[in-house]
C-alpha cells in the first residue's frame, strides 16, 4: 500500500480539501484559494509503518471480561 497525500499545485501547501464530489471532484487550497479538479498527490514516506502502528492502536480494544 503505498500512501499519497494531495498538495496544491501553486503554493505547495498540503491543506488541499474536496468541495465537490463526483467523477472528478473539486479541490480547494486551504492556503491560498485555488480550486481545481487536478492536485498533484506525493508519496508520503515512511508512512506505511506509521500508519499500520495507529490502526493497530485504534483497534487494539481490550478483551471483555468473561463474566459469569
Amino acid at each position: 500500500m503505498v500512501l499519497t497525500k494531495k498538495f496544491c499545485p501553486r503554493c505547495g501547501s498540503e491543506d488541499v480539501h474536496m468541495i465537490a464530489g463526483g467523477i472528478t471532484g473539486s479541490w480547494m487550497c486551504g492556503n491560498c484559494g485555488y480550486t481545481g479538479s487536478i492536485f498533484p498527490e506525493k508519496e508520503i514516506v515512511g508512512s506505511k509503518e506509521k500508519f499500520k502502528t495507529e490502526i493497530i492502536k485504534k483497534i487494539n480494544v481490550k478483551k471483555p471480561m468473561n463474566r459469569k
